[in-house]
């Protein structure tokens, strides 16, 4: 797609993940049009309207005629440096127009742009320009005075500073006394400094005004400012609901022109006080905030403060003004007068990209006029266009504005009574004319997963949008600032049935929220695979966290990183999409991936038996183990990397600090060696699973009746960190060791790499004396030349290599490790790990010897589940589960295997760490023996231990 390749790349993957994609074809009235699958056109109701442009319809056909008879005639497009007739006539109209609703007779001065935001950036310019004039001449007038006493007689008079109340810093401190000249220098270096200070604008929190270098930071949302925060415009955002900040900001913001003047006593200092408040700009009804309006003492109170600061009140009216709230200026239906007035949108009548900056004449600075100037600006056809636009407004005494005001209190009063029936699911509604917002309650502690994790990830609005307009045709979007408020700003010549229409679908939309129904959500974002949404009535809730016992000490907040283990196990996490084929399920998975992060899941309390506990909470992201596979096979793991990293980062803001990683996250991450995060100790809880593991094959090697030290053991998988650790702890208790690999290019290699480290770990074993439990160390020390080879090389890195070289020459046929990519050897072996990554099962009732012992401690599994019915000799079990001390566990929707009292391995050694105040990291990057045996040891102190193991007829 060109439009994503070439023009918004990241922009297309998130609206493809809020089902928003739509390519639009054609517009006509209050209508889009675009074609499904199979060709044909779909209608939409538009009820964004073009963020308000679109007030007059789409391509109203009096409007294109118009247009199209412009351009035949030839009007000049590109006629700078001449008089633009049209732009005159247009000026003058709106001069008459704001005069006649704000009863006043003033002129207002024009400056013509193209958009809203440029319209802003030219009343902050002019507004800047204004008061550095003004500052000028004061300036200019105290620094005459000053000149005069610096060179007059009196200049160097002796003056004693203790008596002039001097300002500190003003002089040194060191100085009783200083002569005049000196003085007046010092004042002057001070006026100087205020001549040159910077300028301060005054905006309201949750505001919008633009994404202009200097409108973006006028803009509230921190999304937008934060990024180009170093452009340097100052601005102080006031808080409409502390009306008390008005004298804050005055006082904050004043300084002083400093002065002397002759006095009975000789001379006296003088203060001249001068605010670097600029301007004030405030937004009648807030758009992009959320559809907020404000009591009318606040719109007294902020004119009072642009007056008392004799600074300009900007009214930015690019959205809400021309129509939009059923007066030409939504400012006056709160008895507001500003002295700039911004209007672009509907201005252009939904065809001409046209703006204006209106400043009353009293303000205007003339030389503005010729400093400030715009290429595209001011030509005739758009203002032409826009003209037309203002007098169909006018029209037949105003009806098209009657028709407006008629239709929002026909919108807004249904919007009510919904409301009024779904109290739990809308919070508010808002706004007035055709600019209306329905605000939804906050769902982070009561909707489906899918629900709080739109709620979490501020998407809940966007993706509601996504279904409206999937499966119900129209067009919504909330409002940029605060994604709860659904934003409804239709054309004027939407009709009440059209209106009823949205009504019926606004309920059904309460009604699934409200029912915590997941499942239109994700028919929004795969319509093309869920076309059709049946009826249905249950009630859907996912199992809430157990309320957390404030009885023992909590030492720590703890954190883990997981992933869905299959893309079927998403109905386990929310009921409601179970009606989801698996591929359905892994579609809109796929599609979720530009916003990955899940709502956390938890805390839940875990303690030990000592009397301590820490809260633990999940951190997941959206995906299984497919996706992460298909980035190991890639190669490309930075991607997955900075997500993972980003959602530790979500655990850090939350106040974690112990942070596990689960399954495929600590995988890619190299057992969590590529990530660089401060302030959290990281874990992949290999140690404690090793260890867990080892417990449990000793414990089926008991039932099945096998003695561990005359068996063959094989680990699957071996090659990687935890198998290859497990490998070498099992050399120690076995009689044989196959080591068996993926298949893949470089498999053997790999596998003998993981052999060279086993011997490796045995030879030292050999050279501290440590071989009395030990079955491969006591097999090497007693081969002969082998004590000659420890003496050469002990101390070498390359002790595994050499050692692996030896046994191949001495050992004669039978080789203590075996290496084989091939699983039918697996039959060799009675004692089975699995531990290979994999994103499906590849093991079945064949590849296993009669009577075995197999631990898969894989997740996802290795073992196909059947394993159980269909080899009832083989002792099958998931290794790698602990009990947890005192029966605590996770919510019952994000157990997978587990019991309501058992946690992973993995995750419990995050626990453990917080539990013992570990600051640093444990299972990092490679696992040895010691590791295991130390968190094995804290796991029997704190009373964790190996849960009943699981079997295929357990699951």
């Amino acid at each position: 797609m060109d439009y994503r390749d070439y023009v918004r790349p990241k922009y297309v993957e998130l609206m493809q993940a809020l089902g928003l994609q739509q390519q639009f074809h054609r517009a006509s009235g209050s209508q889009l049009f675009y074609r499904n699958a199979d060709g044909a056109e779909v209608a939409v109701d538009d009820f964004l309207g073009g963020y308000g442009a679109a007030l007059f319809g789409h391509n109203d056909p009096e409007f294109v005629s118009q247009y199209c008879q412009l351009l035949e005639a030839q009007i000049p497009f590109n006629a700078q440096m001449s008089v633009r007739g049209a732009a005159g006539e247009l000026a003058h109209a709106l001069s008459d127009a704001l005069n006649a609703e704000l009863n006043n007779r003033e002129r207002y001065i024009s400056t013509f742009s193209n958009s809203g935001a440029e319209a802003v950036e030219i009343a902050v310019k002019h507004a800047e320009y204004c008061r550095q004039k003004q500052l000028q001449e004061q300036f200019d007038a105290l620094d005459y005075q000053l000149a005069q006493l610096s060179s007059g007689e009196q200049a160097y008079q002796l003056l004693d500073l203790a008596s002039l109340d001097i300002p500190a810093g003003l002089l040194p401190a060191s100085l009783d006394s200083a002569t005049l000249r000196q003085l007046a220098e010092a004042l002057r270096q001070h006026n100087l400094q205020v001549l040159q200070s910077a300028p301060v604008f005054v905006a309201l929190k949750r505001s919008f005004h633009g994404k202009l270098v200097n409108t973006v930071q006028l803009t509230h949302g921190k999304q937008y400012r934060q990024p180009f925060a170093r452009f340097g415009l100052q601005v102080d955002f006031l808080d409409p609901a502390q009306p008390e900040q008005f004298a804050q900001l005055q006082q904050r913001h004043q300084q002083a022109w400093l002065s002397l003047q002759a006095c009975a006593e000789g001379w006296q200092l003088v203060r001249h006080a001068q605010s670097r408040i600029a301007a004030v700009l405030l937004e009648p009804i807030q758009g992009e905030g959320g559809i907020n309006e404000f009591p009318a003492e606040f719109y007294l109170g902020v004119r009072r403060f642009s007056n008392q600061l004799q600074c300009p009140l900007i009214i930015d009216e690019v959205q809400a003004g021309f129509g939009r709230a059923g007066s030409l200026l939504a400012s006056s239906q709160f008895n507001l007068q500003g002295d700039y007035y911004c209007l672009s949108k509907a201005l252009g009548g939904g065809l001409a990209k046209i703006a204006v900056t209106l400043i009353r004449a009293s303000h205007y600075q003339p030389d503005f006029s010729y400093i400030h100037s715009s290429t595209f600006a001011e030509d005739d056809v758009s203002c032409q266009i826009a003209l037309s636009a203002l007098r169909r407004l006018q029209a037949n005494d105003g009806a098209m504005l009657k028709d407006i005001a008629h239709k929002g209190a026909y919108l807004k009063s249904a919007l009510q009574e919904l409301h009024t029936a779904y109290p739990e699911v809308i919070a508010d509604v808002r706004g007035r004319g055709l600019l209306l917002g329905v605000e939804l309650h906050d769902l982070s502690k009561t909707g489906s997963l899918v629900q709080i994790s739109a709620q979490y990830n501020e998407a809940l609005g966007y993706i509601i949008a996504g279904y409206l307009l999937q499966h119900e045709a129209l067009r919504v979007a909330p409002s940029g600032s605060n994604s709860n408020v659904i934003r409804l700003e239709p054309p004027a010549c939407i009709s009440l049935a059209q209106i009823d229409r949205l009504i019926g679908a606004l309920q059904r939309v309460c009604e699934h929220l409200r029912r915590r129904d997941s499942l239109p959500l994700a028919a929004g974002v795969c319509a093309d695979q869920i076309p059709q949404l049946a009826e249905r009535g249950e009630q859907f809730s996912t199992a809430a966290a157990p309320a957390l016992n404030a009885h023992p000490a909590v030492v720590t907040k703890v954190a883990f990183i997981n992933h869905l283990i299959d893309a079927d196990m998403l109905s386990d996490v929310d009921p409601s999409l179970a009606p989801l084929s698996p591929e359905q399920k892994r579609s809109f998975i796929q599609r979720m991936a530009p916003e990955r992060r899940s709502a956390p899941i938890g805390p839940v309390l875990i303690r030990s038996r000592l009397g301590t506990a820490v809260e633990f909470s999940l951190y997941p992201l959206c995906m299984d183990s497919n996706a992460m596979s298909a980035y190991l096979a890639s190669g490309d793991l930075e991607p997955i990397r900075r997500e993972i990293s980003e959602r530790i980062k979500d655990a850090r803001a939350d106040g974690c600090r112990v942070a596990g990683l689960g399954m495929y996250t600590s995988i890619v991450t190299n057992n969590a060696q590529a990530l660089q995060i401060n302030d959290v100790a990281l874990t992949s809880g290999n140690a404690l699973t090793i260890g867990m593991g080892l417990e449990a094959i000793e414990q089926g090697c008991q039932q099945q009746g096998l003695q561990l030290n005359r068996e063959t053991a094989a680990v699957v998988g071996a090659a990687g960190n935890i198998a290859s650790t497990y490998a070498s702890l099992l050399s120690r208790q076995v009689d044989q060791l196959i080591l068996i690999g993926s298949g893949r290019d470089g498999s053997l290699r790999r596998l003998e790499k993981t052999a060279q480290l086993i011997y490796a770990d045995a030879a030292r074993a050999v050279l501290q004396g440590n071989t009395h439990d030990d079955i491969l160390a006591d097999r090497l020390q007693r081969l002969s030349g082998f004590d000659r080879l420890l003496a050469e090389h002990a101390n070498s890195p390359a002790l595994g290599k050499q050692v692996f070289e030896f046994v191949a020459q001495h050992a004669n046929a039978t080789p203590f490790i075996t290496l084989s990519n091939d699983l039918s050897t697996l039959q060799q072996a009675r004692i089975v790990l699995c531990a290979a990554n994999a994103a499906e099962p590849f093991l079945g009732a064949e590849h296993f010897a009669e009577n075995s012992v197999v631990c898969d401690i894989a997740v996802p599994l290795n073992v196909v589940q059947s394993i159980g019915t269909q080899r009832p000799d083989v002792l099958y079990m998931h290794g790698g589960i602990m009990q947890t001390p005192l029966g605590d566990g996770l919510p019952a929707h994000v157990r997978a295997y587990l019991q309501h009292d058992q946690l992973y391995a993995c995750m419990a050694e995050s626990v453990l760490m917080g539990l013992n105040g570990t600051r640093q990291h444990f299972s990092y990057g490679d696992i040895d023996r010691e590791q295991v045996q130390q968190i094995r040891a804290l796991a029997a102190a704190h009373g964790f231990g190996l849960a009943q193991f699981k079997t295929a007829n357990s699951l």
